[in-house]
């Protein structure tokens, strides 16, 4: 009996993500498809989670590399073994819907080469993982379909094969590998399509210091990325005095696009300024710390 064609690939990258990992890997394969799809995961914990998802989840395809990779890395090595006409990505802390898998694959055949998917609170419970929340994916809250985009992040996104053909594959680097790759691709006028039917749960960051520690990584990345590839915001890196600025820039920023997605969560991010200030101020540090570095001073 001839086997029937594999149109798309789920990849996930894992890291010492045991605790998570076996939620988000249900929900990949509960998808209700008209097509048939493969399941990939990297792994590179150098723990017997590798095995355990095998034992599990026989169906899966499971590739372990012996060292740590960051996550562009591993992406890229599922990349290279997909059989998938479309590539579609999540991460570990996420639970996806049912039907996100199709929705982006409607939206591929639409045309869209590149799509990109809401993601919606999956801590809600929690003050500090709403605050994570609110800085980290608040421009992917919207509930409208629309090309108004300038990046996605690897928790929801799917990218045509042909286009890793055309463009290359992910850069290695902690944090960015995928905001700086859908700018890339359309800066060469790939429109970058946002799904809001593709929905995804993102479980955040619920302790102080581990939120600290992720924005000041964000931070750090920002600096050297708009030093590197003059985006918006290299001003902050060239004239330093206007860096104590920054936290309220962010905020700026970050407000005016949630009023316009969603009311709700506006004011939650107004209650939360307090807290949202004194992270930012760490975000802030950040940068400083990877403007330096992209100065090489």
């Amino acid at each position: 009996m001839k086997k029937e064609p594999i149109l798309a690939s789920v990849i996930i990258p894992s890291f010492n993500q045991k605790h998570v990992i076996f939620d988000a890997l249900a929900s990949v394969l509960r998808q209700k498809t008209d097509f048939h799809y493969e399941t990939i995961v990297v792994e590179s914990s150098g723990d017997d989670t590798a095995d355990l998802i095998r034992q599990r989840y026989p169906q899966i395809i499971v590739i372990e590399l012996p060292e740590r990779a960051f996550p562009g890395t591993a992406r890229n090595e599922a990349i290279r073994i997909a059989r998938g006409e479309y590539l579609a990505f999540t991460d570990t802390d996420c639970v996806v819907d049912e039907n996100w898998l199709q929705q982006l694959v409607d939206s591929h055949r639409r045309g869209y080469k590149v799509v990109g998917g809401i993601v919606y609170n999956g801590t809600p419970k929690s003050v500090m993982g709403t605050v994570d929340y609110l800085l980290e994916f608040n421009d992917f809250i919207r509930s409208n379909e629309t090309t108004n985009n300038t990046h996605f992040g690897t928790c929801n996104l799917s990218i045509q094969k042909d286009i890793f053909h055309q463009y290359g594959l992910f850069i290695d680097q902690v944090k960015g590998s995928d905001s700086l790759y859908c700018r890339k691709v359309k800066e060469n006028g790939i429109a970058l399509f946002y799904q809001p039917g593709a929905a995804i749960w993102h479980r955040n960051r619920t302790k102080l210091g581990k939120i600290i520690k992720n924005q000041r990584e964000l931070g750090y990345g920002a600096a050297i990325n708009r030093y590197r590839y003059n985006l918006n915001g290299a001003l902050f890196v060239r004239y330093p005095l206007f860096i104590p600025l920054l936290p309220f820039v962010r905020i700026l920023a970050i407000g005016r696009r949630l009023i316009r997605s969603s009311k709700r969560d506006f004011i939650k991010f107004i209650v939360l300024q307090p807290i949202i200030f004194y992270i930012l101020c760490h975000y802030t540090a950040g940068f400083m710390k990877g403007r330096r570095v992209a100065l090489g001073r």
